[in-house]
């Protein structure tokens, strides 16, 4: 990690006019929340709470946040090319990229785990008998994934956003839904499974497609691969602001 780096990765990704969409769109999942305590329907908490945090939180706001700060931690200093002011600097490579997605995770998990925290416990009315905890903590693991993998898809392409949405949208959100198999390469279904481990939620509140064993074996090689490729791609850049 570097000190300099960090604070202004940070300064760049929380500046920016569309952190605070992210903000209202967290606010959007506390706000579902609200209305459904205000319905008073008590019999249906735990049931409600276990759809908006996996459809609406996991589901929607994790890879949101996630895509606008894992492709702009590093790829949009690319792209603009103000990237060469960083790299002429003696610091390792595998600093930089360390660091970023570091604070692209932090800011992410923040972002997503802070609304779904609050909305949780208003529509639960408490910890859930361990649905808020899970999911809440699944969704810190969920960042970090999808971060990783959109800080080195933000370096392979300059496409990033678009490609990242088609992976949100397509695949998890289509084909995972359909064929059972892509199931275990979906960061929001290994995301469920931590949800569910973490927190024992029992199964008639949710149950996840994926143990927990598959789930963690498959979050350590993606989160393994995708920096090694974030790694030699900024390793493989040269000053003048292309690939070598």
């Amino acid at each position: 990690m570097n000190g300099i780096i960090a604070r202004i990765t940070l300064r760049q990704l929380l500046s920016r006019r569309r952190t605070l969409l992210l903000l209202l769109l967290g606010g959007v999942l506390v706000l579902a929340a609200g209305i459904f305590r205000l319905a008073g329907e008590e019999a249906r908490a735990l049931p409600f709470t276990a759809g908006l945090l996996s459809n609406l939180g996991v589901g929607t706001l994790m890879p949101l946040v996630a895509l606008i700060f894992g492709t702009g931690a590093l790829g949009a200093e690319i792209e603009d090319g103000t990237a060469i002011f960083l790299l002429a600097k003696p610091i390792s490579r595998v600093t930089v990229v360390l660091t970023k997605l570091a604070v692209a995770a932090l800011c992410s998990a923040a972002l997503t785990c802070g609304p779904m925290l609050l909305a949780g416990l208003i529509a639960a009315g408490g910890l859930g008998e361990g649905l808020v905890v899970g999911m809440t903590a699944g969704a810190a693991i969920g960042s970090v994934l999808y971060c990783a993998v959109f800080v080195a898809v933000s370096l392979v392409t300059g496409r990033a956003l678009v490609f990242g949405l088609a992976y949100v949208l397509i695949w998890e959100g289509l084909l995972a839904g359909l064929f059972a198999g892509t199931r275990t390469f979906s960061i929001r279904q290994l995301t469920l499974a931590f949800a569910d481990g973490i927190g024992g939620i029992p199964a008639d509140i949710f149950d996840a497609p994926l143990s927990l064993t598959t789930a963690l074996v498959v979050a350590i090689a993606l989160l393994v691969v995708a920096t090694l490729i974030a790694i030699r791609r900024l390793s493989a850049y040269e000053i003048s602001g292309e690939p070598a």
